[in-house]
């Protein structure tokens, strides 16, 4: 039945994907046009030396979050050689890219130490990751498949399918880095747009934001929060610098076009539970943030 669709049931149950973005400041993006399984990373067939490293780096970086991207399925960017893409999310990025003739050359790659150079390798567009992998949740296939065609002719260059990017109550969900931006709930009309005005460093449609990856997602909720408030789009309009733990939540402070500001942010459970995945009969709680600004600025949200 239609309804049993996560990501129709969550809208239908009035969720907010405010603060709801992957976290992870660190990405490796690995070429591979197979098709994928539930767990794609885990089962990629790539040899065991290839997982000891992917495993010796994420032990290294515990925020490196590493993902399956091919153009479409059975499709290379370039046949013959393996695309891989190392990001640092955020304010000051860092891309870096191999090119490979075989998984096997993966392990000599030095992920963590590119990863903390300084000053990004490449000075292409954004990089617009849609997920689709509809083994892990029929949402991210039903939906994200169209995101991504439409990605793909409203700017080849910048589209890639991807797997499992969390959240698929909110597909179709896209990533784009290297600022880190997670959408949820687009629409194939949105991409080129979305392209567009990140090429020029302003966000997409605030009420699709589900927030930025290399932020906790406190932090993420307050942002969104003060963006929404004043229509700011442009992304280095509102960021996060530091963040509490309080009694009751967490103490967010958020620097706004330069001026400082402080939110006091928290979880409450809403509406009735449901289930959050596909195919499960599990009814859980959705849980709300709550944002309420100091008096520097208009109260509560």
């Amino acid at each position: 039945m239609a309804s049993a669709f996560c990501s129709r049931l969550a809208r239908s149950h009035g969720v907010s994907p405010r603060g709801t973005a992957t976290e992870a400041t660190h990405w490796l993006l690995i070429e591979d046009p197979s098709p994928w399984s539930t767990d794609a990373v885990e089962d990629a067939a790539w040899g065991p030396s290839v997982h000891e490293a992917i495993a010796g780096w994420t032990d290294t970086m515990p925020d490196l979050r590493v993902q399956l991207i091919r153009r479409g399925l059975q499709r290379w960017d370039d046949p013959g050689r393996i695309r891989c893409i190392a990001v640092r999310a955020g304010p000051r990025p860092v891309v870096r890219e191999w090119s490979l003739g075989a998984y096997g050359d993966l392990p000599a790659l030095r992920v963590p130490e590119a990863l903390r150079g300084s000053g990004p390798a490449l000075e292409a567009g954004p990089l617009v990751l849609t997920c689709v992998n509809g083994r892990r949740d029929a949402c991210c296939a039903k939906w994200g498949r169209p995101v991504a065609q439409a990605v793909a002719e409203a700017a080849p260059e910048a589209a890639w399918q991807t797997s499992h990017l969390g959240g698929h109550r909110f597909a179709p969900t896209a990533l784009v880095l290297p600022d880190g931006t997670h959408y949820g709930w687009l629409r194939p009309a949105d991409m080129a747009d979305l392209v567009g005005v990140h090429r020029d460093g302003h966000l997409h449609d605030l009420d699709r934001v589900r927030g930025a990856v290399h932020q906790p997602r406190p932090v993420q909720a307050a942002c969104l929060s003060l963006r929404q408030r004043r229509g700011a789009t442009a992304l280095p309009a509102v960021r996060g610098v530091g963040l509490d733990e309080t009694d009751e939540g967490w103490a967010v402070r958020v620097r706004a076009e330069g001026e400082p500001r402080t939110a006091h942010v928290w979880q409450e459970q809403e509406g009735t539970p449901f289930p959050h995945s596909c195919g499960s009969r599990e009814a859980k709680p959705q849980r709300a943030w709550r944002v309420s600004w100091t008096a520097d600025e208009a109260a509560g949200s």
